[in-house]
């Protein structure tokens, strides 16, 4: 009952985050709204009932003196007993309620709910927003986000409340007490909310300060330690030193600026709780001799001045650590809220593809940059159609796929399938239509049955058929770190454990194993040694055969035989036709051609 009040991973996508951090807190933990107002009563209850304890305790100083031993129980005992009992039973079972509704019905379900709802948004994301970021800064901050969303909210319901209602409890006992005694009191809550208004600012900047310092440094981590190949390669250790060492100072310089501030902290609560230790028990002693107040006044204000310093304290270290969380929420949001790049209209239709006929008119698009991608293209696929697409690097033939795909959307003109606008279907409906094998052939560190199938999928007969006519035999003699072999072997971080030819063999079985009615060939086979491109030629013919295709040559001969071939230049159409009449024509295709050196394209003019 306690541990799942809520479903922490609701089904379907809810809306984009909200960026501001009160807006973001109230929307993603509205399913928890009846636990935080149970949580906020039991923490005020048990304020209360400590402030009192405190109360009574100087009346029960004055009781004893003033009472007969033998009298005590006759006149009091029923009293006792019924304080005994809140202290043994009441009190203990309301403390332990607000521990389980704070750190199991609450804390346990908030975070992995913000992570989860973060992960959600993020993972919509286009392919074109995540390659404009760092994978494992956007990890961390959808991890860190879970986490701080979580530690901002317990803050405010299980400190602040606490604090705030003890603190406004003490006005009240002392006031019954002796109202004089509020004057130390009212003095001290003054210099503390000035200590705060001065300090909080300071510490909320020193910790967003430190934030940003950390995510530069996770971001560096990450790219350091996913790209060591790289980075072995450029070799420069010293100078590469010199700057990793220039980030981790500036992390080092933001966490001593945040020191600061807290030992600020710190030493500001000392001498305030100092003044407040005098201030009540001084004045109490003064009434006392006085005959003002019973001796039990000072009992209770020796102990709320020591009770009421710890609880500032507390208060000051619950602030500090609102705020680093709030900073660290914030520097998250400014990721994890973004709207999506490429959204699905909100009347967005499943694609039926009945021929896959394709045609881009007039479409442009420069990554915002105004120039390179595509620009006013024009393009007709006709269904079942083979076409091979040709250019010198950045004339826009990944753009063209990339669009295609819906990795970005145009910036102007349109793209359609048999007709239909692909912006006005869904993303999921369009892609299960198109088959990809990149030049890269990036895996996924699960097994081989999910890097071909996908997760759910449990169809070997069919894996095993794909495989086959992708000449990956290697794969039953497969066998993972942990022991798992054949389908069931995981393949490492973006497919390690395996040879890029083995990688790229894996790639054509996904494609295999789809049986899109639109393929994309970016360089298939570019990754196969000679024998290995040999043993699957002729299983990519019957695989491109009642398809529509589109194959990205780098080496030409391996699109020679297609039924046309475009050649693109600055994001436009140069030429088109067969290999053959491209070759007769004598332009920038024969050019090319002629240029080619061991059967690869030369990426600048000659």
């Amino acid at each position: 009952m306690f541990a799942d009040p809520v479903n922490p991973f609701p089904a379907g996508n809810g809306p984009t985050p909200a960026a501001d951090v009160r807006r973001f807190l109230f929307q993603e933990f509205r399913p928890l709204r009846p636990v935080v107002l149970i949580a906020v009563v039991v923490t005020i209850l048990c304020a209360s009932i400590e402030v009192w304890l405190i109360g009574y305790a100087g009346r029960l100083v004055d009781m004893l003196a003033a009472t007969d031993p033998a009298a005590l129980w006759a006149d009091r005992g029923t009293e006792l007993l019924a304080v005994a009992t809140l202290v043994l039973v009441v009190r203990p079972a309301l403390m332990l309620l607000g521990e389980i509704l704070d750190d199991i019905t609450f804390r346990a379900n908030a975070r992995p709910l913000a992570r989860w709802r973060a992960h959600r948004h993020v993972s919509r994301q286009s392919v074109g927003w995540f390659r404009d970021d760092l994978a494992g800064r956007i990890a961390t901050w959808v991890r860190d986000g879970g986490d701080a969303a979580a530690t901002a909210a317990y803050s405010v319901i299980h400190t602040l409340v606490f604090v705030v209602a003890y603190i406004a409890g003490s006005v009240g006992v002392m006031s019954a007490i002796d109202v004089r005694l509020l004057l130390p009191l009212c003095a001290w809550i003054v210099a503390y909310l000035l200590l705060m208004w001065l300090i909080v600012p300071r510490f909320r900047r020193a910790s967003e300060d430190l934030q940003a310092a950390e995510s530069a440094l996770t971001g560096l981590l990450v790219d350091s330690y996913a790209n060591v190949d790289t980075l072995a390669l450029l070799g420069g250790t010293d100078a590469r030193t010199d700057h990793d060492r220039t980030v981790f100072a500036a992390a080092r310089r933001a966490h001593l600026r945040l020191q600061r501030v807290e030992v600020t902290i710190n030493g500001s609560m000392t001498a305030l709780g100092s003044a407040l230790l005098i201030g009540l028990v001084g004045y109490g002693i003064v009434l006392w001799r006085s005959d003002a107040a019973p001796l039990g006044l000072v009992a209770a204000a020796l102990a709320l001045s020591f009770r009421i310093t710890s609880m500032a304290e507390w208060l000051l270290d619950a602030v500090s650590s609102l705020f680093g969380a709030v900073g660290a929420l914030r520097q998250a949001l400014r990721t994890i809220a973004q709207p999506l790049a490429v959204a699905d209209e909100p009347d967005a239709k499943p694609l039926r593809v009945r021929a896959g006929a394709i045609r881009f008119q007039q479409v442009s698009h420069h990554y915002g940059r105004g120039a390179g991608g595509l620009d006013r293209l024009d393009l007709d696929i006709a269904a079942g159609a083979k076409v091979g697409l040709v250019g010198r690097s950045g004339a826009g033939k990944s753009t063209l796929v990339g669009l295609l795909l819906r990795f970005h959307d145009p910036e102007s003109g349109t793209i359609t399938i048999d007709g239909t606008d692909v912006t006005g279907v869904t993303q999921d409906s369009l892609r299960e239509q198109i088959a990809m094998v990149a030049q890269e052939a990036t895996l996924l560190h699960r097994s081989v049955r999910e890097n071909i199938a996908g997760p759910g999928h449990t169809d070997d007969v069919r894996i095993e058929l794909a495989l086959a006519r992708a000449s990956a035999g290697f794969v039953g003699a497969l066998r993972d770190a942990d022991g798992r072999t054949g389908l069931d072997a995981h393949v490492g971080e973006r497919g390690v454990r395996l040879s890029g030819g083995q990688r790229q063999r894996i790639a054509l079985a996904r494609a295999f194993y789809r049986d899109a009615p639109i393929l994309v060939l970016d360089e298939a086979t570019s990754a196969l040694d000679s024998e290995a491109e040999a043993a699957i030629h002729d299983t990519l013919g019957d695989v491109m055969a009642g398809r529509t295709v589109i194959a990205i040559a780098h080496r030409l001969s391996t699109i020679a035989g297609m039924d046309r071939i475009v050649v693109l230049e600055e994001g436009r159409i140069a030429e088109q036709g067969t290999h053959a009449s491209l070759l007769s024509r004598g332009g920038l295709y024969a050019g090319l051609w002629a240029r080619q050196s061991g059967g690869f394209l030369g990426t600048s003019p000659g």
